[in-house]
């Protein structure tokens, strides 16, 4: 037998097998490899921080019979200083080995990816190799974040304080919506900048998405590139959606069982609202997801709910629990839900609950917009509005979230309510559509995923009834007093204007950024101001407690190291999804199969591994629990590194951080 190889670096395996004319089976394995006649491997880190040390393993080999003499070219951003030990050749004799190490210093800022690029080539007698790869290059310190938005009409100022900030770290940027659709990109940029392995998280990645093509095609819009680009992501959202499908039907967070129907419910209304404008939405699978919450209802209006659900929602009350699901049900279409539309008209009269009645209005203007019931609903919504414009007040969500996401929820869902009850609730919604529109964060989204999603939702249904039309204009920035930017934008432009590169002028201390906007149309804004600094940011408000420690401060290259992380709930209350991050020092890589073991032992729920960053994912924390969860580690870059800093957090108030000193490693030769 006779083959090619082809031009990749791998191997084949041979099997033979055969009888003997005595009729004994004989079988034979042997294993082609495709090299290369020169080779170069190189160990690179995925990502460091300002001030790492790298020792970069560099290994040449020779797998031919004459000896080489190979030319070595090597290619470092401005983010490495070279301190030596990278040779311009090296001669190799037949079948030779040889290894040296790169010494390297971190110095760069990370401002621009480009300077974290490394790059080694060879060349001998026109035989060629090399590697390349963009590190990311981090600052020291723990983030630290100012958000500020507003809408601006011809001018506006805000002042702000930097403190304790480590040199050369800010960073900002200053974003206007001039439409729409430029609000749900930015929405969706947001969402995506936080872990992405549970089902609700991409769940609320996708609905942005939709949420764009829902509206280039209702505006008639034809937008080749930004449909492309977000068909693409709802390819992938949808593949990974549908994997956590649970094996007795029903969603559940990583695909387990029994399904929860609330995230079911959840899950159904994007599924309905993708089918929209994603044709491969599998319209059977809709229907069985529909059938299964049904299949949930306790024939008194309201829905069962499994033990195993109670626990890892956070237990919302039946209150919340019954309205929700009502009302995804209304908006996914069903008609047959006479039990449960009697259960939120008598809700909607019982309750003095914001998020509750929202949801219940929500739920009666879908199913019976005109009834007397209806009209009574929405005129005491309208009534629980406060001063401010927001619907404040409730106990908790569906997601048991807090602080400010709640607060949005609620206001959000009763916008969409009343923007159905007519013009008569128009000066009602404005308000709120204001008071949303100031608690944008600095990145564009509304704080949790759930309050990003439906403050997107909110905003664009306002933006779809009130017909909202931007003039035109010019948008000059002043920091500190002095310019630092002008955009012209055309009338129905529908990308955000964004002024990159106002960090420049920003200091320590006291600071102002001016806003000054010549339109007749006013335009919402945000500033997203990020910063490193020496001391963390860890919220008073945060119940979560996050220690990690490695066993061993200096470990010989390819030694494992372990890294003890203790996660504790300080309330005597148990908490929703709880999420902690740990961070991982440059030089040290996690080990998939341990995490993978982790979850058989149900040590942890789920996991998500960035460059230097492990996230543990857990469904709930009982009161007072501490968990310790042992991750092994392998020293894969010689060098001393610094990690970044960890942190924890519960999912729906990411709000409320707390952070956890940066570890240290040395890795030896």
């Amino acid at each position: 037998v006779s083959f090619y190889l082809n031009d990749a670096i791998t191997s084949f395996r041979v099997k033979t097998e055969g009888v003997s004319t005595g009729g004994l089976p004989g079988r034979v394995e042997h294993l082609v490899t495709s090299k290369l006649p020169v080779s170069l491997a190189v160990k690179m880190p995925l990502e460091v921080s300002k001030g790492d040390k790298i020792l970069l393993p560099v290994s040449l080999v020779n797998e031919t019979s004459r000896p080489y003499t190979v030319a070595i070219n090597s290619t470092f951003g401005p983010a490495f200083q070279v301190k030596g030990g990278v040779p311009s050749s090296v001669t190799l004799k037949a079948k030779e080995r040889k290894s040296f190490f790169a010494e390297l210093l971190v110095v760069g800022d990370g401002k621009d990816p480009k300077d974290g690029l490394m790059r080694i080539a060879i060349d001998t007698s026109n035989l060629k190799d090399e590697v390349e790869r963009r590190v990311s290059v981090v600052p020291l310190g723990f983030p630290q974040e100012i958000s500020l938005a507003g809408t601006v009409e011809k001018t506006i100022k805000h002042e702000f304080t930097i403190t304790g900030v480590v040199p050369d770290t800010i960073r900002a940027s200053l974003t206007m919506y001039p439409s729409p659709l430029a609000t749900m990109v930015s929405g969706t940029q947001a969402i995506i900048r936080e872990p992405y392995g549970c089902f609700e998280q991409a769940s609320s990645a996708d609905y942005p998405n939709i949420m764009v093509l829902d509206y280039l095609e209702k505006n008639d819009a034809a937008e080749p590139a930004l449909i492309q680009k977000t068909m693409k992501h709802l390819d992938k959202g949808y593949k990974m959606l549908t994997g956590y499908e649970s094996p007795k039907k029903g969603f559940e967070w990583f695909g387990g069982d029994p399904g929860h129907e609330a995230l079911t419910a959840y899950g159904l209304m994007e599924f309905v609202d993708m089918s929209k404008v994603f044709g491969q939405v599998d319209k059977s699978m809709i229907k069985r997801t529909a059938a299964w919450l049904k299949s949930r209802r306790d024939g008194k209006g309201g829905f069962k709910r499994n033990s195993r659900a109670l626990d890892s929602f956070g237990k919302a009350s039946d209150e919340v629990t019954n309205s929700y699901i009502s009302y995804a049900l209304s908006q996914s279409g069903d008609t047959d839900l006479g039990p449960e539309i009697a259960r939120q008209k008598k809700t909607a009269v019982e309750t003095k609950d914001p998020y509750v009645m929202a949801l219940a209005t929500n739920t009666l203007v879908n199913m019976e917009p005109r009834s007397a019931s209806t009209l009574s609903a929405l005129k005491k919504l309208a009534a629980m509005q406060d001063k401010e414009g927001a619907f404040s007040g409730a106990d908790h969500s569906i997601t048991r979230s807090g602080g400010i996401a709640l607060e949005l929820e609620s206001t959000s869902l009763a916008v969409m309510a009343l923007l159905k009850g007519g013009d008569a609730y128009m000066s009602t919604v404005r308000n709120s559509v204001k008071w949303i529109s100031d608690k944008r964060s600095g990145a564009g989204g509304f704080g949790s995923t759930q309050s990003t999603v439906l403050a997107l939702a909110a905003l664009s249904d306002y933006a779809e009834a009130s017909r909202v039309t931007q003039s035109g204009g010019v948008a000059t920035v002043l920091v500190n007093g002095e310019p630092a930017g002008t955009l012209r934008f055309e009338k129905g432009q529908k990308d955000a204007l964004v002024f990159e590169d106002i960090a420049a002028s920003l200091r320590p201390g006291k600071n102002t950024i001016e806003l000054k906007l010549d339109s007749e149309s006013p335009l919402p804004y945000s500033i997203g101001i990020e910063y490193r600094s020496k001391m963390p940011a860890s919220s008073s408000e945060s119940v979560i407690r996050l220690f990690t420690k490695l066993d061993k401060q200096s470990v010989p290259l390819g030694e494992g190291v372990r890294m003890s992380v203790s996660v504790k709930n300080i309330s005597d209350k148990g908490q929703p999804m709880t999420l902690a991050r740990v961070g991982i020092p440059g030089g040290l890589t996690f080990q998939t199969w341990q995490l993978k073991e982790l979850m058989d032992k149900k040590i942890i729920d789920f996991y998500e591994t960035h460059e230097r960053e492990v996230v543990l994912y857990f469904r709930s924390m009982a009161p007072n629990a501490e968990l310790e969860i042992p991750l092994q580690l392998i020293a894969r870059v010689p060098g001393d590194y610094v990690g970044p800093a960890s942190q924890a957090y519960l999912y729906y108030t990411n709000e409320f951080r707390q952070w956890s000193e940066p570890n240290r490693i040395h890795i030896g030769q």
